[in-house]
């Protein structure tokens, strides 16, 4: 039973190195501000080279059951990504390196990324903040 554990721990460090750059997994100390004011219930992923995915179930301003998703990425633009594979408040798979777009926000910006903190202005033209821990 050791072995057989110990050869699916090897297999799943194999498969995250294989893929870190799709890989993306949740920050729970990270936190996001928009305009200045901490957005309430917004999750943050983070892949090996600090592209980000911003998850939030419940938006301000948003109808009810409404998730928003934007993927920020290193010289790429921003957007919503085409497909993600997610297990909830743990981790994200995206499809490709560097994950495809459904569409590019049109507007939308990176003013400066680091490996603490990344900022950008959406489609809205509202700057985000988004602090790594």
């Amino acid at each position: 039973m050791k072995k057989l554990v110990a050869a699916i721990v090897v297999l799943l460090l194999i498969l995250a190195i294989v893929y870190r750059q799709r890989l993306y997994l949740r920050d729970p100390l990270a936190n996001v501000t928009r305009d200045g004011a901490k957005e309430e219930g917004a999750q943050v992923y983070i892949n090996w080279s600090n592209d980000v995915l911003l998850e939030n179930d419940t938006p301000p301003g948003a109808a009810p059951g409404q998730m928003t998703l934007t993927l920020v990425q290193q010289a790429r633009p921003i957007g919503l990504p085409k497909q993600m594979h997610c297990l909830h408040w743990l981790l994200c798979l995206a499809d490709a390196d560097p994950a495809t777009l459904v569409a590019p926000d049109p507007g939308a910006f990176i003013e400066s990324m680091s490996s603490k903190q990344i900022r950008f202005h959406d489609y809205n033209g509202r700057e985000a903040v988004v602090t790594l821990h």
